[in-house]
């Protein structure tokens, strides 16, 4: 290792691969019910206490955290960690993000709900340690064990293009091989299996994507000292890093893979992970989750109790470090002043007019896009205050307009529809808990071209009543937002949501002359996906004690702050790959991030996009610790 490090060549690819990294994380950058069901909109049964915003101003904390999604508990939980005194603040009543859980009653039960997830449902890497970072998210602040793990070995891909299905089973054994044997021959079956072989060899791709953790990254120039102690696995990527950050169709052409079918099956793989094709989206997620389902004793996780027993674990990594979580409390506005030398942010205004300042920084969970709006709003008085200090261009409106330039620059993949069931479970004893039903002969992008399907009450009873089934199917980030844009007021996406999800403001489209007829003929794509694996399943949903949702990218916009419903960022125009900012915004003391900040979209990107902003706003030797 010293004679390696004295050499003059591996210094210069040292200091500049730590540049680079530096620098990229120095750039800116509603349902509707069957009839008689009763709404129940807070989760029942759980274990913290959500506090409601404050009625009064002047509350001075550490750090504040524009909302709880995945990525802004993350970054909640590690700050309070590291000893800083942070807040959380959610628009709506449940915090989650779109990973937040739901509970409705029907008549099927008084006491038990049906409880849906309303976003992912297939994860990896979390019931075990290891390289994943939402896992080491939760080991660090020590509530990995409130989570009970249900683990499981794989899922069903119907195909409709020949009316084949597979299954793919996770590990090192041969049976997936067989799979792709048995549908699409032996060529398929050798060439998949030379790949992956090649991947997840020592040394190989896949291990490269795990080199360098997210506990070890942070904005700015303190990032050189925060990564020293991983100076010999960042010499060691080599000319893998270029592989990594490219598009994983270049590692398929790289090794030649030409069979039609592989081709298409990682497209599919890419897709489901970012909602983009194999030619759009970074290597590096692909490679990882590779390594996730092919490795010797692969499984995948399931939480019991559903997805809110992990936001619980990570709302639980907030309160029991000191910190406090407050649902309803929508952020109108964000401080910001001129400090002299540019454009800073003191604290945020909520919509009630409570006034919340951080001593620390504020740290934005929301899209790059919302975070827009919100840096607009806050412009309001801002000019009369700096008119003095630059008669041309405040330095404030100059950080704003920077930031907005990112935004309208950022292109985004496209919504959801989702479908939503509690239905009797008679006669249904042999299901698998996961599928996704696609049509192979078409590419991958088209509209309304992939379902998926998570029936999770095979895992867990205990999220229906007494023999009921709860199935949740949602096109994958292949509806486009276009056809809901008329029933949005002033029919435009302004960035901001409304008052409140749960709000008859912001559930006025549902009123609205053609919504209803639309959902119904957009939503029959989920319909006909789900009787692919329940044959029966529109009759079922009609028997008494059953609840049907239908939700729309509306809805899903409404309930989960997020611009035009989309899934997250796509590549902008003339570029192959996303090209996200990172923590710092370029206004100092407000902090980025979520699935528009690096490294990305799905849960283990925005845990390692929450860890960063948080490692950011501690000093380096509490990070090293």
């Amino acid at each position: 290792a010293t004679s390696l490090l004295r050499s003059r060549s591996m210094i210069v690819k040292l200091v500049r691969l730590t540049l680079f990294l530096c620098l990229v994380q120095k750039r800116s950058h509603g349902w509707v019910s069957t009839s008689g069901v009763k709404r129940h909109r807070r989760i029942t049964g759980s274990r913290f206490r959500i506090h409601a915003a404050p009625q009064h101003e002047g509350e001075e904390v550490d750090v504040v955290v524009i909302g709880a999604g995945v990525g802004g508990l993350s970054c909640a939980a590690l700050a309070c960690k590291y000893g800083l005194k942070t807040v959380c603040l959610e628009a709506h009543d449940t915090p989650g993000g779109v990973a937040h859980s739901f509970d409705r009653f029907t008549s099927a039960s008084k006491d038990v709900p049906f409880r849906f997830d309303s976003g992912p449902s297939l994860i990896s890497g979390l019931s075990q340690k290891g390289t994943n970072p939402l896992r080491q998210l939760l080991d660090a602040v020590g509530t990995i064990d409130e989570i009970q793990w249900i683990t499981y070995d794989g899922w069903i891909v119907h195909d409709y293009a020949d009316g084949k299905k597979l299954r793919l089973t996770t590990g090192d054994g041969d049976e997936f091989a067989k799979a792709l044997e048995e549908k699409e021959g032996l060529a398929a079956r050798r060439e998949f299996e030379v790949f992956r072989d090649k991947m997840l060899e020592p040394r190989g791709l896949s291990e490269a994507s795990t080199y360098i953790p997210p506990f070890a990254l942070r904005g700015g120039l303190s990032a050189v000292a925060s990564l020293a102690r991983y100076t010999l696995k960042l010499l060691s990527i080599g000319p893998k890093g270029g592989l990594l950050t490219g598009p994983f169709s270049k590692v398929l052409d790289n090794n030649d893979v030409s069979h039609p079918f592989i081709r298409k099956w990682f497209d599919y793989l890419a897709f489901a992970l970012s909602g983009l094709d194999a030619a759009h989206t970074q290597a590096a997620p692909v490679v990882y989750t590779m390594r996730d389902l092919h490795s010797n004793n692969a499984i995948l996780d399931y939480p019991k109790g559903g997805m809110s027993s992990l936001i619980d674990a990570l709302v639980s990594g907030i309160t029991k470090h000191g910190g406090s979580v407050r649902t309803n409390a929508l952020v109108e506005k964000v401080i910001l002043e001129n400090n002299g030398k540019g454009a800073e942010c003191s604290g945020v205004v909520l919509q009630n007019g409570d006034l919340i300042k951080a001593r620390r920084g504020v740290v934005c969970n929301a899209p790059l896009w919302n975070m827009a709006r919100i840096l607009r709003d806050s412009l309001e008085e801002e000019d009369s205050r700096e008119k003095e200090d630059d008669p041309n261009e405040s330095k404030i409106r100059a950080a704003v307009k920077k930031i907005q330039q990112s935004a309208d620059d950022l292109c985004m993949t496209g919504s959801f529809m989702h479908l939503h069931l509690g239905i009797p479970a008679d006669g249904l004893d042999d299901l698998e808990c996961h599928h996704s039903v696609l049509d192979f002969s078409l590419d991958i992008t088209a509209e309304q071209n992939m379902v998926i399907i998570s029936i999770p009450t095979v895992f867990d009873p205990d999220l229906a009543p007494d023999g009921y089934h709860i199935v949740h199917a949602y096109t994958a980030a292949c509806d486009s937002f276009e056809p809901w844009v008329e029933y949005l007021d002033g029919k435009e996406e302004g960035g901001k949501v409304g008052v409140s999800p749960n709000s008859g403001t912001s559930a006025s489209y549902g009123r609205a002359e053609g919504y209803q007829t639309l959902k119904e003929e957009k939503g029959d794509v989920l319909w006909k996906a789900v009787e692919c694996v329940i044959p029966d399943v529109r009759q079922r949903a009609k028997q008494k004690g059953s609840i049907a949702l239908v939700g729309t990218p509306l809805t899903h916009r409404r309930y989960n702050q997020r611009f035009r419903g989309t899934y997250g960022p796509a590549p902008s125009p003339g570029k192959d790959v996303w090209v996200l900012g990172g923590s710092n915004t370029g206004i100092r003391k407000l902090l980025a991030c979520g699935d528009t900040c690096f490294p990305g979209i799905g849960l283990p990107g925005v845990a390692a996009s929450g860890t960063i902003a948080a490692n950011t706003l501690a000093s380096v030797r509490a990070q090293s610790k």
